[in-house]
């Protein structure tokens, strides 16, 4: 049974972003800010983790070519897996030529499924797609929240 609390929380949107470095590159992590408190996340236990490799600018950061291919996936993806909260994007990570969609799923081979259904713009997306069980979140908890501030006060998206 999916968790309501996490169903609420994708629903009411709200995002926090933090900023920092790695490997010497812009850090960018936006993620869903009520999840860093949803103990219930029952229904969730597959992490799924969407990279898509692009090629930077100087620091790291798609150029405005890659920016919109790649925000075109994001909301053609949210679309695919958020309609019935059967997976959840819980952050997003821009890094050193990459971005990466942190989600936890109760099925990663039906997310597997929705995402190659997607409707294709030019080209097939340049994605990989890796999986692992994560019943506990800890993935989001300790790797991702637990190198963000607090201070940032979260926004609707």
């Amino acid at each position: 049974m999916l968790s309501a609390l996490v169903k609420s929380a994708v629903e009411r949107d709200l995002w926090a972003a933090a900023e920092g470095e790695n490997n010497e590159k812009p850090l960018m992590i936006r993620f869903r800010s009520e999840l860093r408190t949803v103990a219930d996340v029952s229904g969730y236990p597959e992490l799924l983790l969407i990279n898509w490799n692009y090629e930077p600018d100087a620091q790291g950061l798609p150029t405005e070519a890659s920016v919109e291919a790649i925000d075109d996936f994001e909301d053609l993806l949210l679309v695919a897996l958020e309609n019935d909260c059967q997976t959840v994007l819980v952050c997003v990570i821009t890094n050193d030529g990459s971005r990466q969609w942190v989600c936890y799923s109760n099925s990663v081979e039906e997310a597997a499924t929705r995402i190659n259904s997607m409707p294709q713009k030019k080209k097939p997306y340049p994605i990989e797609l890796l999986t692992d069980d994560d019943a506990e979140w800890a993935y989001f908890k300790d790797n991702i929240l637990g190198e963000c501030d607090d201070a940032e006060p979260p926004v609707e998206r």
